[in-house]
């Protein structure tokens, strides 16, 4: 991503919702991550810090840390974090169907 402490409300919002999406858990994310300074290319990061409130349930482990990766790639990019979080916004206020 361009810039992360510019982005730092934003990148909070769309890991709170992914994992809203995706687990359909409500997660304070306080205290679970950090942004620091990479030592070698000198690019800020998020570095996971990850408390037993994460750690005790492997698979969202697992998904925060990919989501988190492909945030500190550059994969992911503020304009598709905001397209993406637009669209857990419409799937919130989609009906559930049951499937048989």
């Amino acid at each position: 991503m361009e810039n992360l402490l510019q982005n730092i409300d934003l990148i909070h919002q769309y890991l709170s919702m992914s994992i809203t999406h995706q687990f359909h858990l409500t997660v304070d994310l306080e205290d679970e991550y950090i942004f620091t300074q990479n030592i070698v290319s000198q690019k800020t990061i998020i570095v996971a810090t990850f408390t037993n409130k994460i750690l005790l349930y492997p698979e969202l482990k697992l998904f925060l840390s990919a989501v988190i990766a492909e945030i500190n790639n550059g994969k992911c990019t503020a304009d598709l974090i905001r397209e993406r979080i637009k669209y857990f916004e419409e799937m919130k206020h989609q009906p559930v169907r049951k499937v048989i």
